[in-house]
């Protein structure tokens, strides 16, 4: 009985014991106390941020630091990651005599200098990691005799790329005593071997489990040396040109859990034996366009949380069996070749987070993803699914982006997505949309996109009751009516309205905000009538302004030169008038790119002062290139760090309902939505411009506009005068178009300057003289047209205008050489009639045809009677030209008025348009 007693009692004995031992064992040595301290007063760091080294002191046992980790009192690991340390690294000097290290990290600082050769010191290191702490130059040699460590992490992901490199020693010599090392990063590392090379050095380590060397210059093909690495779990080798195939060894890498090979150009045909590995996790071969391969049938119980193949020539459908991937949270195959249907089987993947299948050949219906509770991205777009499949509304709740952009998807448009935030439902067959009570069942959005479908109608008051609201396109659709007042007055929070190519009618109202916020505004291809309205000047950060193509009636809007973001402004085809001078205190358009006022009443001469309020326009690029497209944000100040930062913008109503809705998430949930919906970056975050535009005799979209591309429209108006030297000041000009005007006198020689000139159209006005020399020596000129005018003498030779048309050239009279004519000495001119070839009814006979005869003179005789009024009364002249040019007008689109002064009158003519 009294063993039983003691044998119960002896676990708590134990316990007790090794409770004493911690307590002498745990207690930090003098020594060791006093060189922390010497370490801390010796590093830089910023106390308002560190959570480790503020804290230490005299009076606490340094055991018991934060950061500090002991064994018998000695010290054996020291965490001072994600201190803002800065400095020299010979303030590191107290730590190198720390001898019973056998853990150290000082990832995430900042202490751009060199690694310090008297790390050797350290011999009983088995983890180390330098990680992203700043340090730069040649990896010291001292770091080989480290050979105990069994996690060695150099790498530099977030600091500045390729800080630090492996020459000499090369990796060869890094890794000859690693004879423990069971992981290895070294990320961002430039090393810059041949894969020879590198796989050699890399196949002595029979312990490696985990590889991780992105982005570090490595060259290809994968050896086959590499097969030896059997312990491998973990393979990183992102961004490297390896341009080979995926080894078919890979295959039988039985550990896989993570292989990720982005950006490598990769080519042949992927090995199907990699995706059947049973502990594959993660396989991300994106961004590699020679990559070919198809999916097989994924085994029973497979193990994939990740699959990502975008970007890659994958082709084929997707099986069955994909609901076989039950842990699989997210699956992107963007941007490849799969086609044929969904199965019905993906909804079967619970545990699905993020989706995206856009940029494929997928048809058919869309399944309903009813099992999907997880959902929170679903990227479906540029397909061409044609239908749901069973109740679409049985989506996730906690679904934040839908974008079914460019599908043939037809009926109502999906609305019960409460939780949405982003929504692209453009370029499909939608016809209608619950809007009644729109603001309810979208309490988030902040993007939503019904353009390029057939929705009909009035635009409903509704949509201004999306109180998040930042984006919202309704373009090329058939709405009409007016313009809701609410939208022009939430100008305050929109930052895109976008309503064009429909057929809303009325005034547009003058209500943009006094805190009028917009980036971007598209009214244009309506039938809007009116002035433009003076409030739009309140919208100081006004990037793009379409209004073109209405029926708007006012004068040249000097108003909006108080908008100095301006840079795109469009006000073509409307019946705006008068001249286009503006006072010189209105200030300048300091960023204009883009004015097109064709196609108006526009008269008098263009002033010097409007045109030299153009600063952009005069930039040279030969002295520093402006590169990227036009883009603006629809947050203000965002760089999202958790979930808590990720909602600031929006308002204390919808942050504490977010907030509610996401308590009882997990946190891999919330992780998602700020990886894939807020940091996603162009496709959410920020929004790239778009304008359509008249550019070398054709239509153009420009879908996304080059911060470098500039150009001039005032073709189809009512201008006089010379051509203002103040024009070929704009030297940054690529595209200029007068045409259909009433310029007069000479071509500016000057006109030369613009020499990133590709598109001049200077037809149909009353220019004379010859055409410079110096417009021969536009080399990126592709487009010209001087057709119709009063110009003589020779055309210039040179590099690019003898490649164009003579249809550039003709109603010139007095014009010729090349292209017009073969030569300038009368033969072949612009004037010479063709020779006329013989009728087919010549005879050589005397015999008439009465009946034929007879026929003539009939006609010719009616033919006088109508005729001879017209050629001897000038009323009767007068009446029958007018109402010819005009039934020549109706019938003929090709035609256009062109108006031309002449003795101090002028005078209106039909003529062919130049295109």
């Amino acid at each position: 009985m009294r063993i039983i007693l003691w044998l119960s009692l002896l676990p708590f004995c134990l316990m007790n014991f090794s409770i004493n031992i911690f307590l002498v064992t745990g207690h930090c040595l003098g020594h060791q106390q006093s060189l922390l301290l010497q370490l801390k007063n010796n590093l830089i760091f910023k106390p308002t941020k560190s959570k480790k080294l503020v804290h230490w002191n005299q009076s606490d046992d340094c055991c018991e630091w934060n950061g500090v980790t002991c064994n018998k009192g000695r010290v054996i690991a020291l965490d001072l990651s994600h201190e803002f340390i800065s400095g020299h690294v010979g303030n590191l000097t107290s730590l190198f005599n720390l001898k019973y290290l056998q853990s150290l990290n000082l990832a995430y600082n900042e202490f751009h200098s060199e690694i310090h050769s008297e790390f050797q010191k350290l011999n009983n290191l088995r983890y180390l990691n330098l990680s992203n702490s700043g340090f730069e130059g040649q990896i010291p040699i001292e770091i080989s005799y480290l050979n105990k460590l069994a996690t060695l992490d150099l790498s530099s992901t977030f600091t500045s790329p390729h800080a630090l490199k492996l020459e000499k020693p090369n990796i060869a010599m890094l890794v000859q005593n690693f004879t423990e090392i069971k992981e290895l990063y070294l990320d961002g590392i430039a090393i810059s071997t041949k894969g020879k090379e590198w796989s050699h050095a890399l196949s002595s380590l029979q312990n490696l489990q985990v590889l991780s060397m992105s982005s570090c210059n490595l060259s290809g093909p994968l050896d086959s040396s590499l097969a030896s690495l059997q312990s491998l779990s973990i393979l990183r080798l992102n961004q490297n040109n390896l341009a080979s195939p995926v080894p078919e060894y890979f295959g039988s890498f039985s550990n896989f859990t993570t292989l990720q090979l982005s950006g490598c150009r990769l080519n042949g045909v992927f090995p199907k034996n990699i995706f059947q590995i049973p502990s594959m996790q993660v396989l991300d071969v994106s961004d590699n366009l020679d990559l070919h391969g198809s999916l097989p049938n994924f085994p029973l119980q497979g193990s994939f949380n990740t699959l990502n193949l975008s970007h890659t020539n994958f082709s084929g459908p997707l099986p069955e069996s994909i609901h076989n991937l039950r842990q699989l949270s997210t699956l992107d195959l963007s941007n490849c070749k799969f086609n044929g249907t969904l199965p019905n089987s993906v909804s079967d993947l619970t545990q699905l987070v993020h989706l995206d299948l856009s940029f494929n050949n997928f048809t058919g219906p869309l399944p309903s993803f009813n099992r999907s509770k997880a959902l929170t991205v679903l990227s479906l777009n540029h397909n061409d699914f044609k239908d749901f499949e069973g109740p679409f509304q049985s989506l996730s709740s906690n679904l934040f982006k839908l974008d079914l952009h460019s599908n043939q998807l037809q009926g109502p448009a999906p609305t019960f997505l409460k939780n949405a935030i982003y929504l692209d439902y453009s370029s499909n067959g939608f016809n209608s949309i619950n809007s009644e009570d729109i603001g309810s069942h979208f309490p988030f959005l902040y993007f939503l996109s019904l353009s390029n479908n057939s929705f009909h109608g009035r635009i409903h008051e509704s949509f201004c009751n999306i109180s998040g609201l930042r984006a919202l396109d309704l373009s090329h659709n058939s709405f009409n009516g007016p313009i809701p007042m609410c939208l022009t007055r939430r100008s305050s929070t929109l930052r895109l309205l976008n309503l064009g190519g429909n057929q809303l009618n009325g005034h547009i109202s003058d209500t943009f905000s006094t805190s009028c916020d917009l980036r971007f505004l598209d009214l244009s291809g309506n039938l809007l009538r009116g002035t433009i309205p003076k409030s739009l000047a309140n919208c100081k950060h006004m990037q793009v302004l379409n209004l073109g193509n209405n029926q708007l009636i006012d004068k040249f809007p000097c108003f909006l030169k108080n908008i100095s973001s301006l840079r795109v402004m469009i006000l073509r085809s409307n019946k705006l008038h008068g001249h286009v001078g503006c006072p010189n205190n209105t200030g300048n358009w300091e960023t204009l790119q883009i004015v097109d006022l064709a196609s108006n009443n526009f008269s008098g001469t263009l002033p010097a002062t409007l045109l030299q309020s153009w600063p952009t326009l005069m930039l040279d690029e030969d002295k520093g290139g402006r590169f990227g497209h036009l883009f603006f944000d629809l947050y203000d100040n965002f760089n999202p760090e958790n979930f808590k930062t990720a909602i600031v913008d929006l308002s204390g109503e919808l942050q504490m309902k977010l907030a509610k809705i996401i308590a009882a998430e997990p946190p891999f949930l919330i992780d998602h939505i700020i990886s894939h919906i807020f940091e996603e970056g162009v496709g959410l975050r920020t929004y790239e411009d778009s304008v359509t535009i008249v550019n070398k005799g054709r239509q153009l979209n420009l879908v996304k506009i080059l911060i470098a591309f500039t150009s001039l429209d005032f073709s189809s108006n009512h201008f006089e005068g010379p051509i203002p030297e103040e024009l070929m000041n704009l030297t940054a000009l690529h595209a200029l178009n007068l045409s259909q005007n009433a310029f007069s006198g000479s071509i500016p020689s000057s006109l030369g300057n613009l020499k990133h000139l590709e598109s001049l159209d200077l037809s149909i006005n009353s220019l004379s003289g010859e055409i410079p020399t110096e417009l021969a020596r536009l080399s990126f000129i592709s487009v010209m047209n001087l057709s119709y005018n009063h110009l003589v003498g020779k055309i210039p030779t040179g590099t690019q205008i003898q490649t164009f048309e003579a249809d550039s050239f003709i109603g010139n009279e007095g014009l010729c050489g090349p292209p017009l004519t073969p030569n300038c000495s009368g033969e072949g001119g612009q004037g010479l009639s063709p020779p006329a070839s013989e009728s087919p009814y010549s005879h050589n006979g005397s015999s008439i045809d009465w009946n034929f005869l007879s026929a003539e003179l009939g006609f010719t005789f009616g033919f006088g009677i109508f005729i001879l009024p017209v050629i001897f009364w000038k009323r009767w002249r007068m009446w029958y030209s007018k109402h010819v040019d005009d039934l020549l007008y109706r019938i003929i689109p090709q035609l256009d008025f062109v108006y031309e002064h002449h003795g101090g009158k002028k005078y209106r003519t039909i003529r062919w348009k130049p295109y």
